[in-house]
């Protein structure tokens, strides 16, 4: 996308991160403003298993796929992933959201996030969030759209 303005996303309803409407909202919004998505030079299938979620009992199954050079984040497993890594809410809020790779840190360190699997694609992931600009389309979006 070219001449992105944040202020096009004032307004935005915001919901739950990960919850259906939360998803709905993401996508309708990213084809509106043709929003790219967040190109990433690591190939990999990474299963997520979210505890916590405030909208579901049960633990949430996610995925990011990033083996065609973007993200693609969605709902579901994927077969023959590299990895799954189980985490709650609110880490996954931070780390997909605010981008936090300290917190991701942080967090492996306090045992919040289990990893079986592929840890070094992991690790090459965490430094393509780490290396997100501030204010980028992507990252401003999913702010604008996050309670």
């Amino acid at each position: 996308m070219t001449d992105f303005d944040a202020s096009m996303l004032d307004g935005l309803s915001q919901h739950e991160f990960l919850s259906p409407a939360w998803l709905d909202e993401f996508r309708a919004i990213t084809d509106r403003l043709n929003i790219e998505p967040m190109r990433v030079d690591v190939a990999l299938k990474m299963n997520q298993i979210i505890s916590g979620c405030p909208f579901q009992e049960e633990p949430l199954k996610a995925f990011i796929d990033t083996s065609s050079g973007v993200m693609n984040l969605d709902l579901g497993e994927l077969e023959n992933a590299d990895l799954t890594v189980a985490l709650d809410y609110e880490t996954a809020k931070a780390l997909f959201v605010d981008f936090n790779p300290q917190r991701a840190i942080e967090s492996f360190i306090a045992g919040k996030i289990l990893v079986t699997g592929d840890m070094t694609k992991l690790l090459g992931l965490t430094q393509v969030f780490a290396g997100r600009p501030e204010g980028d389309p992507m990252s401003s979006l999913l702010r604008a759209i996050t309670s």
